[in-house]
């Protein structure tokens, strides 16, 4: 079983950029992570794309085999203060997800917003094979937008409470289950940009920090025949991308 958590776009490169440019495409490679340890180097691609003043759909997808869509609507409170609703589905091999997440944005000065807000996550695992509960994950979230001679740093804090769950595959002779525990974790990301015309290289830095939590499983004929249990790892992630606005 993959567990893997989905984010929406929520960095200013494409959810909180003016909403001037029709359409952003972006392409991001993972340079550094626990992933790249074991030789695994994930290229993901999106794409923003404005369908109104306010309202703007997305489309991601990896290497990896996911791929998400979504769409999200701001809505202005006053000239300072705005409120955005968005929604996604993703899907990889193993399972789908529903996310959907709320956020209030505050312009502080021309240089400075802040925004704060909450979401909801739940992953179902759709092999033919598994059953089990699905993982519910709630989100809070906060962070802030600065630009400062002519380059733009985003920063994103994220607690995330996320249920245990477990399920069982059944197989040709034998039976294999597994479990996890629940968790909470928290993940810190950083986003420093700069614009050249139409386009915005930029570098990612995201810190998941997690001391809570097991992820274990067992198999054989009868549950408790085998198991084994491993702690979630913390994580440090490097990221470099492009994005394109026209």
């Amino acid at each position: 079983m993959k567990l893997r958590t989905i984010a929406a776009l929520s960095s200013t490169l494409l959810v909180s950029s003016a909403y001037a440019a029709d359409v952003e495409v972006y392409l991001e490679q993972n340079i550094s992570s626990n992933a790249t340890d074991h030789g695994v180097y994930t290229t993901e691609a999106g794409a923003k794309i404005n369908t109104s003043e306010n309202g703007y759909v997305t489309v991601q997808f990896d290497d990896q085999g996911w791929l998400a869509a979504g769409y999200g609507h701001r809505f202005g409170i006053t000239e300072q203060a705005s409120f955005t609703l968005y929604g996604e589905l993703g899907k990889w091999d193993e399972a789908k997800e529903i996310l959907v997440e709320a956020i209030f944005d505050y312009q502080v000065n021309e240089n400075i917003n802040v925004f704060a807000g909450y979401g909801f996550s739940q992953i179902e695992q759709t092999s033919g094979l598994m059953g089990g509960d699905d993982i519910d994950s709630h989100k809070f979230i906060a962070g802030a937008h600065m630009t400062f001679h002519g380059f733009d740093l985003n920063y994103e804090y994220t607690h995330t409470n996320t249920d245990g769950n477990n399920g069982y595959i059944h197989g040709p002779g034998n039976s294999f289950w597994y479990m996890t525990e629940s968790f909470r974790a928290n993940e810190h990301e950083v986003i420093l940009s700069k614009k050249i015309g139409d386009w915005r290289p930029y570098l990612k830095y995201t810190y998941f920090n997690t001391s809570e939590g097991n992820l274990g499983y067992g198999y054989g004929q009868g549950i408790g025949d085998s198991n084994e249990f491993a702690p979630i790892d913390n994580d440090h992630v490097w990221t470099l991308g492009v994005s394109y606005t026209f």
